[in-house]
This record gives structure tokens, sequence and C-alpha cells, in this order.
């Protein structure tokens, strides 16, 4: 997930330029050979022995076409593909990141290619095919990119500790409350084996966008009696020891780690590399995040997006590739890399699950998965609440004194990211 956060700010200084540019069309049918430039990241499972089996997959089906992979660093990939653009020297296949491509003409639709090809979006999971965020390919009813693989934030608890404290395991759907959140952990924890009950980095990593935000995205309500109560509630994990302090763990990079040494009863994480919860015998299961009941749950949910730049001299060989990546690709990504397939109905037909209840659980979690309140450059905008977070969870301050210390901040980043954005309309 944090490839879109480090992109998304730079590649908006591309968009004037790049819309400027002229785009060619007109498929090559002939045969002739054809060389595609596709740039991904070095990390993040973007690259390596899953993307060259799918490249050498694809080139086996269209030999007349060389697929030329780039690879750049994440945090230097926006740079790069900024520059490109400005020299009008873009490659023809990119990773997406947010609806500004989309809405500037940068990328092109893929409509076409989804039907021509019979691909079934009804099976996808559902915030990544559904117009809204950040994370959806689809802008104004049109498709702009697809993906190989379901990334997500989940809950994932051990059955277990749960059953050994004479607790209810939660069911994948729908999710527990914050306040049982918070209560189930403390139960789980047992500070003299050095066990926590539960992870969680911040009250943005299970709380509903809504809840900080207006519905139009345009008003900052991060000091609302319903922000401040979230808080307040998570803080309280904290303030009666029932979750580590980030100095002993970060539960986004670590928390896995701690959960498979049977040292966390809960952890919100990434729900990928399960292979190392199964390999260390834990008894799992998985659920959405903690919500409170008055709202619909939200959680981040993610994947390679891939789309053609509108630029490109070679349309439909570059949406060929997309269509072998979200088909073909989700079958091999699934093998190589263990990785969730983004088609439901493919996680079910190859048998991913490998009748383990907590995947079975992740997939019913991620069919229930919706996009979230638009708010451009959002995690810029957000920068003073983790401060306030940082602030609440140290017992430094009051949720409410640390949420109106940092409300009118973030409106202030908020009201120049919607200028932004306005002033970047096509």
């Amino acid at each position: 997930m944090h490839w879109r956060r480090v992109v998304a700010a730079v590649f908006a200084l591309a968009l004037v330029t790049a819309a400027c540019s002229g785009s060619s069309s007109g498929a090559n049918e002939s045969g002739e050979p054809v060389t595609l430039d596709y740039w991904v990241f070095q990390s993040g499972g973007l690259a390596g022995q899953w993307l060259d089996q799918l490249v050498a997959g694809y080139q086996a089906k269209y030999p007349n076409v060389k697929i030329n992979v780039t690879s750049y660093p994440e945090n230097n990939y926006g740079v790069k593909l900024d520059t490109a653009i400005a020299a009008g020297k873009e490659p023809d296949l990119v990773l997406v990141f947010g609806p500004e491509q989309m809405r500037q003409g940068l990328l092109l639709p893929l409509d076409d290619m989804i039907a021509a090809n019979h691909i079934d979006l009804s099976q996808y999971v559902p915030s990544i095919v559904q117009p809204g965020d950040e994370f959806s390919c689809n802008y104004e009813g049109h498709l702009y990119c697809l993906g190989s693989y379901a990334g997500s934030v989940q809950l994932i608890y051990n059955k277990t500790m749960f059953e050994k404290a004479g607790l209810q395991p939660p069911p994948a759907w729908p999710p527990m409350t914050p306040e049982q959140f918070v209560e189930d952990a403390c139960k789980l924890t047992d500070k003299a084996n050095g066990v926590w009950g539960a992870a969680a980095s911040d009250p943005l990593a299970y709380d509903p966008w809504e809840t900080f935000f207006s519905d139009d995205g345009k008003t900052a309500e991060f000091n609302s009696p319903e922000a401040v109560q979230q808080f307040e509630i998570l803080a309280s994990g904290y303030q009666r020891g029932c979750f580590p302090t980030s100095n002993v763990l970060d539960p986004w990079e670590q928390g896995r780690d701690f959960f498979s040494q049977g040292k966390l009863g809960m952890v919100i994480t990434d729900f990928q590399d399960l292979d190392k919860v199964e390999s260390a015998g834990i008894d799992y299961g998985s659920t959405a995040v903690p919500t409170p009941p008055e709202e619909t749950p939200y959680w981040s949910v993610w994947t390679d997006s891939v789309g053609v730049m509108a630029s490109t001299d070679h349309p439909q060989e570059a949406e060929n590739f997309i269509a072998y990546l979200t088909t073909k690709g989700q079958d091999l990504r699934s093998q190589v890399t263990g990785d969730m397939p983004l088609n439901l109905q493919t996680a079910k037909d190859d048998n991913w699950t490998q009748g383990i209840p907590g995947r079975e659980d992740g997939v019913e979690v991620l069919s229930h998965a919706r996009t979230a309140v638009f708010v451009p450059n959002r995690w810029d905008v957000i920068g003073p609440y983790y401060d306030a977070w940082g602030y609440v969870s140290s017992g430094e301050k009051t949720a409410q004194q640390a949420l109106d210390d940092a409300n009118p901040a973030i409106q202030e980043n908020l009201d120049k990211a919607w200028k932004d954005w306005n002033d970047a309309s096509p």
C-alpha cells in the first residue's frame, strides 16, 4: 500500500504536461515486431520470478511482442515517470496511482478489452472495479487498470488464544466493534508470558474515512465527537497495557512476525505472506477491521494496478498484456507467490484457500470491500493526524486537545489539495 502514497503526489506534477502530449492510436495487427516498455517497482511483489514468468508466458502467446521491463526503487518511480512524461518518453505500461491520471486522459480506458476477453468484473474484489477512492481502477464508469492479486488490510486472530480465554472468536463478517476489539485484546493479554492482546497502528487503520471527513471529502472532521471517541477507544488499549507501543513493534511491518511467534492475539495488518503464520502452526481466523456499528466497514484494498498510457504506439498489444495479466497472470501469481487472486472466483477455482479457514475468511471479507470518500492527495493531507495520534497514544494530550489542534492544519491541507485538483481539471 505504501507505494501509492509515495508516487501519487509526485505524479500530479506531470499531469498538465502529459495532458498536452499527443496520443497515437491504431493497433499493430501485422505481426511485425513490437516492443512494449513496462515500468515496475523493484520491490513490493511487482518484480522477480513471478513477473519473469508472466512476461515469458505473454511473449510465448504473442511471439512478435517483446516486453521490456524496467524496475525502479519505489521512492524514485514517480520522479522517473514524471521526467519521462515531460520529455515525451513515457513507457507503454505503467502502475496506476489514482483518478488523477484517469481524468487527465493519460490512460486508455479498458472497457472494450474487458468485453472482448469476456472478463467478468462482478467476480472481482468490488472496491477495485467500482468507482471511488484512489485504490479504484474505475473512474466515472470506465475502467483504466487491472491487476493480478488482492492486497488488503484485515484483522487476523489466534483462535487457540480466544478459546483459552473463553472468548467467542469473531466471524469473518460483520466485524467486531472497536470497543470489543479493545476488550478482547485486554482479556488476551498475558504480560507474564510476553503476549499482547492486539496490535493496531492507529484509528485510521480501521475506522472508515467518513469518520474523519464530510461525505463530499471537503471538510475535515477529525475533532468531531465520533473521531474523538475512536481515538479514546484505541488509546485505552495502550493505556491498559493491552497493545505494544510503537517502540516495541510496528504492526504493519512486524505484526505478522510477532503473531507467528505467538506474541499477539490479534493484529490489524497486511493480509499477505500467510505462509509464515501457517508454517508456525497458528490456528488463525480473519475478519474485517473493527468498525463502529453505525458505520459501513471500510479498509484499504489494492492490487498491481497496471494501465496503458494513452501515448503508446501499440495500444492493442499493451491491452493484450493487461488481459493476460488479469487472467492467466492471476493463476500464475497465486502459484508462484501465494498471493490471493483479485478475482474471487479464481481464488476458489485455484483452491487458493486450500481449505484453511483463515484464508476462507479472507475471501469472505474481501467480497464486502468498498471504496471510501475521495480525498485528493489524502496521505499528505492527513499528516497532522499522525502527530495527534502520537500525542494521544503516549498520553501527552487528550484526544480532544490533540484533534482540536490538528484539525485546522488538516483542513488547510485539504483546501489546498482540492484547489490543486480543481486547477488541474482538464
